[in-house]
């Protein structure tokens, strides 16, 4: 056996073989207290011939860590969830399964499984041979994190303070320090917006203190740098950020401009949004029930300085769309309830040019009110055909919609049929639904996938659907699906898009039996 410290020298080792151990002392750091001389001098040129064959010299001084935790008090999973486990890993372990059980073939499928099957773990762990690609996948996808620390337990924590690619699990959020003189001035560029989004949390003092630092590099730093610390102010922002950002807009490089204008569009009192508001109201007036609307005539100097873009899309008319850019930035506060806002009359012919700007700005001022009073609107021309960005406007929409709201929508669009919910972009409302689904979305969703026409019209956007409800539907519809997939007849074009649906639903089932 080696003992802890310095490894002996191959010659000494040599020397004492060839004399044997009754005639000469055993080199230093060969054998323990009561062992074999010469079992232990074995060890020694067996380990010490692995180095040399290797051709890397013994290295010593080595620090053994401490023996991991004790966990046998915590049960662990059953054998059958562990198989699924792996699957979901990828690993290919002796007495575990291999990928090929798990329906879903992509990457983001598998990881919500992954997730939702950690996430039921419940008080007991996995094994110990599956803490390594844990760990691994916890490193790739920061979102999987609490549910490795939740399954891996004490152990998991013990084996990943041995590498530094896993010490994430013990060490939280690494930021970097406000006081970091050396780093703000030699550090890269991410290590440099970190020390100054450090600073400006330091209150109104730091958030002075950031624009003196900011103001100091300004005019020595590249483009992109610029850019990215000019980002940095959206913490802590506020009026007094303003003469900054109003000078980035005067910069050469798009990058730096287009940040600027996002920071100023978060500040509804900033002169921009005075002349944007000042702008808007000269072309768009209410009178009576009505709204007059009369386009800019030009783009002139001052609109380009604050970012309308003069040329328009294929296919849109300038003055329409100077007319939609400066809707989109102006605050929605100018006109008032939006309800009561959208139920005056205006002309065809801006009609449809005043909702788009006024869902562009929902969307980018996350306005909840204005969001949910555009959104029927616009999927009603969305439906009926609208303009080829118009479902991506949609989906801005739905992004900032609260979560019960939600569900209704994704409700009333599939009762349209399949064909028409996968038009104005019902995938994407599924996905920010929030489990679990309520039972009027799953009706909803069965009923859409039971309507054969609809399944045909929809063409290839069904497996979009059928892949999302079979990760988030609730595992007790399993039985519901694999009638569904049963029923179809064996020459429908989507029998396998609804036979896969049933299948990941069945796994999830039976996967969550397995560790109730």
């Amino acid at each position: 056996m080696l003992m802890a410290g310095e490894l002996p020298d191959w010659g000494d080792v040599l020397a004492t073989a060839l004399v044997g151990t009754q005639r000469r002392t055993l080199p230093a750091g060969v054998g323990a207290p009561g062992e074999d001389p010469a079992d232990a001098l074995l060890d020694a040129a067996g380990a010490l011939t692995l180095y040399r064959r290797a051709g890397f010299r013994a290295r010593t001084g080595l620090r053994v860590p401490e023996p991991a935790p004790d966990d046998s008090a915590i049960p662990l999973v059953s054998w059958a969830a562990a198989a699924r486990a792996a699957d979901l890993l990828a690993v290919d372990a002796v007495g575990y399964g291999t990928s090929n059980a798990v329906p879903v073939r992509d990457a983001d499928g598998r990881l919500e499984l992954l997730a939702e099957l950690l996430g039921a773990v419940g008080g007991r762990r996995v094994p110990g041979e599956l803490l390594p690609a844990l760990l691994e996948v916890g490193r790739r996808h920061r979102a999987l994190r609490p549910f490795v620390a939740a399954a891996g337990g004490a152990r998991a924590e013990w084996l990943a303070r041995q590498r530094p690619e896993w010490g994430y699990l013990g060490a939280g959020v690494v930021e970097a320090p406000a006081d970091d003189r050396q780093g703000w001035e030699l550090g890269s560029i991410g290590r440099r917006v970190g020390i100054l989004t450090a600073v400006r949390r330091g209150g109104p003092q730091g958030q002075q203190r950031g624009r003196d630092m900011l103001a100091q590099v300004w005019a020595a730093e590249t483009p992109d740098d610029r850019a990215a610390l000019l980002g940095a102010l959206a913490t802590g922002l506020s009026g007094d950020d303003e003469p900054m950002l109003e000078t980035a807009l005067d910069d050469r490089r798009k990058e730096v401009r287009l940040a600027a204008l996002d920071l100023l569009a978060l500040l509804p009192d900033s002169g921009y949004a005075r002349r944007m508001t000042e702008r808007t109201t000269a072309c768009v007036r209410t009178a009576g029930g009505r709204i007059q609307v009369v386009p800019p005539a030009a783009c002139d100097k001052g609109m380009r300085r604050d970012g309308i873009v003069p040329r328009p899309p294929a296919g849109v008319g300038e003055r329409a769309w100077w007319l939609e850019e400066l809707l989109t930035r102006t605050p929605l506060r100018v006109w008032g309830d939006p309800e009561e806002f959208l139920s005056r009359q205006v002309t065809d012919e801006w009609a449809a040019v005043l909702r788009r700007g006024l869902a562009r700005a929902a969307a980018g001022q996350r306005d909840q009110e204005w969001a949910a009073a555009l959104t029927g609107r616009l999927t009603e021309e969305v439906a009926a055909g609208g303009r080829p960005d118009d479902r991506l406007l949609l989906e801005a929409l739905y992004d900032a919609l609260p979560s019960e709201a939600l569900a209704s929508i994704a409700v009333q669009v599939l009762r349209r049929g399949l064909a028409g919910a996968a038009a104005v972009g019902v995938e994407h409302v599924l996905e920010l639904c929030p489990r679990p689904w309520p039972p009027a979305l799953v009706e909803a969703v069965f009923g859409a996938l039971d309507d054969l026409g609809g399944r045909r019209s929809a063409g290839w956007r069904l497996a979009g659907l059928c892949e999302l409800a079979a990760l988030r539907l609730p595992a007790g519809t399993a039985d519901r699906a694999t009638a569904l997939a049963i029923g179809l007849p064996s020459d429908d074009p989507m029998s396998n898009i609804v036979g896969r649906f049933a299948d990941t639903l069945r796994f999830r089932h039976d996967m969550l039996e397995e560790l109730a």
